[in-house]
Parts: C-alpha cells; structure tokens; sequence
C-alpha cells in the first residue's frame, strides 16, 4: 500500500518557524520528499540560494530529500559548492546533457513532453535510465490540466520502461497564488477530496504522489497516513444523528465478499447481538449515495447490520437511515474493496 509521498515548499518567502513546524509535521505523516522551484532572476541570485540552503537544512534535519525544478540558467547560477539535493530539469536540455548528468545523479524529466525519440536518444547516450524518473507538471490555470485517459496511457508507457512516475494532486489549507486554483497534474482533479485523488493517482501507475499547493491540512495529513501506511480510509460524517457510539473511530472492515452497491459493515451484526438490542423501524427514508443504514426487526436475521451505500436506493422499510457521510468521504467509497478497513470520523 505504501506510496512515495512529497510536498511542495516555495521559496518566495524567507522560510520561518511556522515552514519548519509544517515541514516537521508532513514528515511525521510519512511525507518523505519535497518540491520546490528555482528560477533565479539575477538581480536576487543571493537571496534565492540562501532560502534554498536554509530549505535544505531544514530537509536534511528531518530526513527529506528534495527535488529542484531548475532551468539552464538557474543551474549555471547556482554556487558550485551547494549541494544535496536533486534535479528536477526544465525544459532546454539536451539529451545528450541529461544523459551525463544521469550517470552521476537522480533526474526528473517532465513527463508531459518526453517522446520515444528522446528515449532512443538518452539510451544513445548511454543515460543510466535507473537514476531517471518522470514527472508531470502541475497546471494552475483551471481546464488546462491533462486529461485523464492521455495521462493513463502515457504512465503505462512509463512503467514498460522501467521509469518511476510522479504526478501532483492539489493542497487544501492554502493555495498558490496568484490564481489560487490548485495545483493538480488532472484537470478532474482539482476540486475533489485530496485522498482519493491521490489513491486514483497510484491506481493509474504513479508511483509518487506530491502536494502541489504550499499546504495540507493536518486532518488530510493524518488522513494520508492512516490510508498509505495502515490501510485504513477515514470516513469523515456529515451527521452523527443516531449512529452507534460503538461504530464511531473504530476499525472497521467491509465484507470479504463485497457487495455492488453497499458497503457490508463486517462486525455490525455480532455488535448488535452482543447488545441484544431490538431495533425497531424508523427513519424509513431514500438511501442517497453515501447514506449510513441499519437493518431493522423487519428483517430478520439481518438486523443490526450497518451499511454505507454506494449509489441511491430507494426507500426500504426494513431498512433504518441513521446518517450520511459528508461530500469528500463519498468520493472514498469505490476505493473500498473486499475485506478494506475503514473508520467512521465524527465531524468537528
């Protein structure tokens, strides 16, 4: 399950302590690379190689490699003796100049424009292709993101060839201007939940999933670590209404034999039989997409068994609503699969 996770850190501010208390806290949620841009103008080649050298100290610190996206220019301006971090190169090389620089370090390429030609031309220059990787922009301005098909096909190129993928989903907390539109890589992408875009991402052979914005909320951090390192999605509720406090920020799995259009909460029916609680029918309403329902007397043996709806069902009268999961979380739901654990999350 565990995914490459990064981060984006700007350098158009001198970076301070509330940077380094946010950085510290994406590593402690197992983001484990960062991304940032150098395009230094001359008149402030001073200014921008110092707030790359403190970023590298703070990454060193806490165990982050970094990733710079630099173009000819920058890189010539650069001090020689700077040094620990890795290449991310524009446009204007020359194959035959990333070829060498290739068997050296680790590079980044933009995956948008690499061709087979260029490949045939690396691989003439005799490019070490394990220190290559292939990255995605990211596209600020809204309806110029890829498309979602173009981007698939172009990945699974990648991967017959050996290349790692890389591709970017937006931050939520705070927005790089000046659109403030988001930063994905997919134009679908933009305004949805941040964790299922980054599971649609690996499911689409990226293998490294980066925040392009300059923040991620700490719930959609603690999100992504429950998700890429304990296989856990968190569910949050629109409503708590009548759910189960037994239910609430627990474990919980769908069936090992799931259902088309429901989730089958595992453990609800041996729950119910443990209280011995007799559930009587109420709030017999339509089971919107994303409705949480419990099985009432009326059904019989199947009372107590608690699902999560994956499309709309109509009103059942054996079949009690008692609440909804909010927007974001119903876009989690074709991730859950046979025997995926899950958490329901009261709302704050």
């Amino acid at each position: 399950m565990i995914k490459l996770l990064g981060f984006s850190f700007y350098l158009d501010h001198t970076l301070d302590q509330d940077d380094k208390n946010y950085i510290e806290s994406m590593k402690q949620h197992h983001f484990n690379e960062i991304f940032t841009s150098l395009h230094i103008p001359e008149e402030n080649q001073a200014l921008y190689t110092k707030r790359l050298q403190d970023l590298l100290k703070v990454a060193k610190k806490n165990d982050l490699k970094v990733f710079v996206d630099i173009d000819q220019n920058s890189l010539a301006n650069l001090p020689n003796e700077l040094d620990g971090f890795y290449l991310r190169l524009d446009d204007g090389f020359s194959n035959q100049d990333i070829a060498e620089m290739s068997q050296t370090n680790p590079l980044a390429l933009n995956a948008s424009t690499l061709t087979k030609d260029d490949i045939k031309e690396l691989q003439k220059y005799q490019a070490d292709f394990k220190n290559i990787e292939a990255w995605h922009n990211f596209y600020p301005r809204p309806e110029t993101g890829l498309d979602f098909q173009w981007f698939l096909k172009k990945n699974q190129w990648f991967k017959s060839l050996g290349i790692t993928t890389q591709a970017f989903i937006p931050g939520d907390e705070k927005l790089r201007g000046p659109i403030n539109a988001g930063l994905p890589t997919l134009e679908d992408q933009r305004n949805n939940d941040r964790l299922a875009s980054a599971i649609q991402l690996t499911q689409a052979n990226v293998d490294k999933v980066f925040i392009g914005d300059p923040r991620l909320s700490l719930t959609y951090q603690e999100e992504f670590a429950d998700y890429f390192n304990n296989n856990v999605l968190d569910l949050t509720l629109k409503a708590n209404d009548n759910i189960p406090q037994d239910l609430l920020n627990q474990i919980l799995h769908n069936r090992p034999d799931p259902a088309a259009k429901v989730v089958r909460v595992l453990e609800s029916r041996q729950m119910n039989q443990r209280n011995q609680t007799l559930i009587a029918p109420n709030n017999n309403i339509p089971r919107n997409i994303g409705s949480i329902t419990i099985d009432n007397q009326a059904y019989g043996r199947y009372m107590g068994e608690v699902q999560l709806t994956k499309t709309d069902l109509p009103l059942d009268k054996k079949v009690n609503v008692i609440g909804h999961l909010d927007t974001n979380s119903i876009q989690l739901l074709p991730y859950i699969t046979a025997n995926s654990a899950f958490k329901l999350i009261p709302k704050e």
